[in-house]
Parts: C-alpha cells; sequence; structure tokens
C-alpha cells in the first residue's frame, strides 16, 4: 500500500483499467503493494509509515473474516467489463504470505508477493512484470516500528540493464515518533526528511531538506488522517495531494481525492464495505462523472 505515486502517475484517465493499472502499484488502492514505489519522491511518512499501517488493519480484516481469495473485476464508465483484464489475491494458510496476479490488456501480466514476519509485520514485497522486478525489505526496531525500507528496481531491455537502489532509515524520538529519515539513493546520495509534530503529538509536517518541499498532515479527532498538503519553493500556495473521508459509524474509509502533479486537476475513489471488507469502489473526474468501477469478491 505503495505505495507509492497516486498523483504522479494520474495524468490521462482514457479508462479505468489504465489508471487502476497504474495505481494499484503504490496507492491506498491496493494495499499489498502500497510501498512498492519506495524509489519515488515525497509523502515519505504517508507511504512508508501510514500505508504500512493501513495495510496490517486490512490484513487483520482479512484473517477475521476467513478470507482465502479475493478476485477483483474492473468495469469501464457504462458498465462493461474492462476488456483483457483479470486480478486475483490468495492468502497462504496461515497469512504469511500474499501473492496478486494481474494481467491487463494494455500493459501485459504483474506478479507481486507479500511475505509477513513472525510477529506479522510486512518483511518484503516483490513486484516483477515484463520490464522490471521491484523488491521492498522492511526492518524493525525493538519496538515494532519501523527502522528501515530498502527497495530496488531492476529493469532490463535488449540494450542494458539499469538498477535503482534506495534505503530510508528511519529515527524516532523518546515519544515514539519520527523525527528524522535519511533517504539513501544508490548508496551515495544523502538526503535528510525531517518531521515535526502538531499539537496531538502527530506527525504535522514532513520538509526535505534537499529542495525545501514540505508536506502538511491533518488529522481528524480520532487522530486518522484527513489531507495531505504541499507547499515547495516553486509552486505559490499550498496544494493538497490527499484527502481523506471517513465512514463515522464504522470509521472506515469512505472517500479519497488524489490531485494530479500541478494541482489542476483531482479524482475521486468512493468506498463500499460489507462486513468490515470492501466490495466496492467508483472512481470520477473532477466533472463528477464516473470513470469506472472496481469490485472485490471474497471466497
Amino acid at each position: 500500500m505503495a505505495a507509492t505515486d497516486l498523483k504522479a502517475n494520474i495524468r490521462t484517465l482514457p479508462s479505468l483499467k489504465d489508471n487502476y493499472y497504474n495505481m494499484k502499484k503504490t496507492g491506498l488502492l491496493f494495499i499489498i503493494g502500497c510501498l512498492a514505489a519506495m524509489v519515488s519522491s515525497a509523502q515519505f511518512y504517508y507511504k512508508d509509515i501510514i500505508s504500512n499501517k493501513q495495510l496490517l488493519s486490512d490484513m487483520t480484516a482479512y484473517k477475521q473474516n476467513k478470507v482465502k481469495t479475493i478476485n477483483i473485476k474492473s468495469f469501464e464508465d457504462d458498465g462493461t467489463a474492462s476488456e483483457g483484464f483479470t486480478c486475483q489475491k490468495k492468502f497462504s494458510k496461515d497469512y504469511s504470505k500474499v501473492t496478486l496476479f494481474t494481467n491487463a490488456a494494455i500493459s501485459g501480466a504483474s506478479l507481486q508477493t507479500a511475505t509477513f514476519n513472525d510477529n506479522g509485520l510486512l518483511a518484503k514485497t516483490y513486484d516483477s512484470s515484463e520490464i522490471s522486478i521491484t523488491t521492498n525489505l522492511y526492518r524493525y526496531d525493538f519496538m515494532d516500528r519501523i527502522h528501515s525500507i530498502l527497495s530496488s528496481i531492476r529493469s532490463q531491455d535488449d540494450d542494458f540493464t539499469n538498477e535503482i537502489r534506495e534505503e530510508h532509515i528511519y529515527q524516532y524520538n523518546e515519544t515514539g515518533q519520527a523525527e528524522k529519515m535519511i533517504r539513501v539513493k544508490n548508496f551515495t546520495d544523502s538526503t535528510t526528511i525531517l518531521f515535526a509534530l502538531d499539537e496531538n503529538d502527530n506527525v504535522g509536517i514532513e520538509k526535505d531538506t534537499k529542495n525545501g518541499t514540505k508536506f502538511y498532515y491533518y488529522y481528524d479527532a480520532k487522530r486518522r488522517i484527513t489531507d495531505i498538503v504541499q507547499e515547495n519553493d516553486f509552486k505559490k500556495g499550498l496544494q493538497p495531494d490527499y484527502i481523506f473521508e471517513y465512514n463515522n459509524s464504522a470509521g472506515l474509509l469512505s472517500q479519497m481525492t488524489t490531485t494530479e502533479e500541478g494541482g489542476n486537476y483531482y479524482y475521486i475513489w468512493k468506498y463500499s464495505y460489507e462486513n468490515g471488507l470492501r466490495v466496492k469502489e467508483k472512481c470520477f473526474n473532477k466533472e463528477k462523472r464516473l470513470m469506472g468501477t472496481i469490485e472485490y469478491e471474497y471466497k
């Protein structure tokens, strides 16, 4: 849950299957791969920490409902099934491993796996497609907080092989909140990401000390993330990247708004649930036109 990222991948939306395939590897929509794009920039606290917690929450719901298989179906704006789209998630007997197979007509087949350690924490994700292999390794401290995430993306074509490696190393304050992250790219290029707390001891500001970009995190009374807003030296004013809304009765995420790069367009995802499990997602554009639907079938 990746994740990682949503707004960077949403530039055009000719059909839902295009958008879904681009978004599933990094974002909040497909939690198994929510942290797959660690080498991209921005919103590290959200992608590394918050999305990881959401992943564990979803895994708990799957276990409680004894889910072994999830079939994911994609539908276009007119209700017809997305042509050539197949997607299925499977869980091992002890829920220590999850596999996700996706095949889309526009982008080919992809296989993702996620493995969990003895404490039920995410230990590794592996994502392979025809063009690249992405691996993420997670290490935790004695309090089960993320200590480091080591990511690599390896791509190959007829002429050469390219590999990008990146590590995120977290440090925490006396109250257990993240206060600093060292981002190391290809073993040599290091950047310090600083975190500042708000009045309720939540991480409220994330600052990249190299380029000056800041992200502001806002929460509701239940300490659930509601907004992630960006500020940097090259743009005037603040720009919302994510807006989250929740079902007050069940506390589940009911809507997510994602803004594309530049802030000139956005998409709205609305979620429906049964027994605490997400069963449907509908995507709308800025003009409130339905772009498509994703449905989940649990077995």
